[in-house]
């Protein structure tokens, strides 16, 4: 079985470096620093445009923090599904809780239901690891539809055991893919191989791509300004690193049967 890899991106520039990294699938979305929000229309649109035969699922989270949303959030959330969706997405990443932290069933499937009419999937993203009872909600992302459920797969930054994890993906068998998102503090490729090993999942998401260049800018004046958040991040960009996109797929490749 082949293993699929899926990156996160920020700009039509990152999709196009996982690309050609090898990856199979990206994940369009802004704000790192607040978790990951929605995407722009025109990143989505521009980014579809651009790339050959990557997969593009959009992120749909208003707001940074919880996943408890207010009726205009909601709101808002609907109709960034069906613009990302109409901008050439082939899927949508999101997730709804209620208080008590279960799946919001009735709102959950009015995302669900939009990705469907759109010909496009659907990724329960990391609300589930928030979630009361995974297990549960792993049932009910089933029965709503869900083509994916990402969950984080390492101990020092999961919500669950590994030993949860492994009975996650032992449990969706071929009714739901489940991807095991390997988070910021992931290393190495001997690392990837151990998680392999350990979860035996075939589907994976990598965030910890990225590099920081210097800016290309020759006037650097506001360097003077007060925000320290200004002079830290001003000159200096981020972007997706093809190299290391590529050495994770050279990992999978080497275990494919």
């Amino acid at each position: 079985m082949r293993y699929k890899l899926e990156v996160g991106a920020r700009t039509v520039d990152d999709a196009l470096a996982a690309e050609r990294g090898g990856a199979d699938r990206v994940e369009l979305y802004a704000s790192p620093l607040e978790g990951a929000l929605t995407p722009s229309v025109g990143l989505v649109s521009a980014t579809a445009q651009a790339v050959s035969h990557l997969q593009l699922f959009a992120m749909i989270r208003p707001r940074a923090g919880d996943f408890l949303y207010t009726e205009h959030e909601f709101q808002t959330m609907q109709r960034d599904a069906d613009a990302v969706l109409e901008a050439g997405a082939h899927g949508i990443m999101s997730g709804v809780l209620t208080a008590d932290g279960n799946l919001d069933l009735p709102r959950m499937k009015r995302l669900v239901d939009r990705a469907k009419e759109a010909g496009a999937k659907f990724t329960l993203h990391r609300a589930f690891d928030f979630s009361r009872d995974p297990l549960r909600t792993l049932e009910e992302a089933i029965d709503l539809g869900c083509d994916y459920v990402l969950t984080l797969g390492q101990e020092k930054e999961a919500t669950m055991s590994l030993d949860t994890v492994r009975d996650i993906v032992d449990k969706a068998q071929e009714r739901i893919r489940v991807v095991i998102a390997l988070g910021a503090n992931f290393d190495t490729a001997a690392e990837l191989e151990d998680v392999m090993g350990r979860i035996g999942a075939h589907e994976y998401h990598i965030v910890n791509g990225y590099r920081t260049r210097a800016s290309e800018m020759r006037w650097t004046g506001a360097t003077h300004t007060e925000s320290d958040y200004l002079k830290n991040t001003m000159f200096h960009i981020e972007y997706l690193s093809e190299g290391a996109v590529r050495e994770i797929r050279n990992v999978f490749d080497r275990h494919e049967c």
